[in-house]
C-alpha cells in the first residue's frame, strides 16, 4: 500500500516537472480547449435546452476542431512520457521515425473507442440496431458509450509497457507482450490509474455541466478553469501511467525499455528504465 501511494504521488511530482519543461505545449493545449469552448458557446452547447445542446454537440464547426483537439491531447501525453523517460525537453521533442510509427498504434487504440462514443447514435441507426422508439434509442446509445468508454479504461493498464516503448521508439513490448508481462499485477495498476483519472474526469464534467445557463462571467470562469484542468489532466495521467509501467517492470523483473535506442541528439542522456 505504501508503494502504491508513493508511485501515485510521485506521478504528480513527475507530471509537474513535465508541465514546466513542456510549457509551450501545455499552453497550446489550453488555447485549443478555449477555442473549442468559444465555438461551443456560440452554437448553444451550454444552453439549458437539451434539444439545443444535442444539436450543438454535433455541430460541424465543433466537430472540425474536436478531432484536432483529441490528437493534441494524445500528442501532449506522448511528449510528456518522452520527457519523463529521456530527462531532456530537447530530446523529447526530437522524435525518431520509429516512435512516430509505433505510437500511431497507440493513437488508433484511443481513436476507435472515441469514434464509437461520439458517433454511437448514427452508427446504431445505420446498423438498424436502435429498437424501441426514442427511449430505446437513448438506452442503446448509452450502452454503446459505456461499453467502449469503460472497456478502454479497463484495458489501458494492461498496455502501459507498450505505450512507453512506443513513445520512446523501441521495438519491444507490443500490446500482447505488454498484457502478458503485466499479468496479475494488472489489479495493482488498475486502481492507480483510476484514482488518477476519475477525480479529474468528474471535475471536468462538473465544470461543463454547471456552466450551463450561467451568466457570461461565471460561465467563462468555469470554462477557462476547465481548459487549464484538461491540460493538467492529460499530463498527470501520462505521468502516473509511466510510474505504473515502471512498477510492473520492477515486479516482473524486466526492463521497462527492452532496448536502448540511439539518442536523438548528441548530448541526450542515457535512457532510464527505472
Amino acid at each position: 500500500m505504501k508503494r502504491f501511494f508513493a508511485n501515485w504521488a510521485g506521478g504528480f511530482v513527475d507530471g509537474t516537472k513535465a508541465m514546466r519543461a513542456l510549457l509551450w505545449l501545455v499552453a497550446g493545449m489550453i488555447a485549443i480547449e478555449l477555442v473549442q469552448h468559444v465555438i461551443e458557446v456560440r452554437t448553444g452547447f451550454f444552453s439549458t435546452d437539451p434539444a439545443v445542446r444535442k444539436a450543438a454537440s454535433m455541430a460541424p464547426e465543433r466537430m472540425a476542431l474536436g478531432w484536432p483537439k483529441m490528437f493534441a491531447t494524445w500528442g501532449l501525453a506522448f511528449f510528456a512520457v518522452r520527457f519523463l523517460v529521456l530527462g531532456d525537453a530537447g530530446a523529447a521533442l526530437r522524435v525518431p521515425a520509429l516512435a512516430w510509427r509505433r505510437y500511431a498504434g497507440v493513437v488508433v487504440f484511443q481513436l476507435v473507442p472515441a469514434l464509437a462514443i461520439i458517433y454511437a447514435e448514427p452508427i446504431l441507426a445505420a446498423l438498424g440496431a436502435a429498437p424501441g422508439g426514442q427511449a430505446g434509442t437513448g438506452q442503446a446509445v448509452i450502452g454503446v458509450r459505456l461499453v467502449f468508454g469503460l472497456g478502454q479504461q479497463l484495458l489501458e493498464p494492461l498496455l502501459l509497457l507498450w505505450f512507453v516503448n512506443a513513445a520512446i521508439g523501441t521495438t519491444g513490448f507490443g500490446p500482447l507482450e505488454s498484457a502478458r508481462a503485466t499479468g496479475w499485477w494488472y489489479f495493482a495498476v488498475l486502481p492507480m490509474v483510476f484514482v488518477t483519472r476519475l477525480p479529474f474526469s468528474a471535475v471536468h464534467q462538473g465544470l461543463n455541466r454547471y456552466a450551463m445557463g450561467q451568466s457570461a462571467g461565471v460561465m467563462w470562469g468555469m470554462l477557462a478553469l476547465d481548459a487549464v484542468l484538461v491540460s493538467i489532466m492529460v499530463v498527470m495521467i501520462a505521468a502516473v501511467q509511466l510510474r505504473a509501467a515502471r512498477f510492473v517492470a520492477e515486479r516482473r523483473g524486466v526492463r521497462m525499455l527492452t532496448e536502448q535506442p540511439r539518442p536523438v541528439i548528441a548530448n541526450a542522456p542515457p535512457l532510464r528504465s527505472r
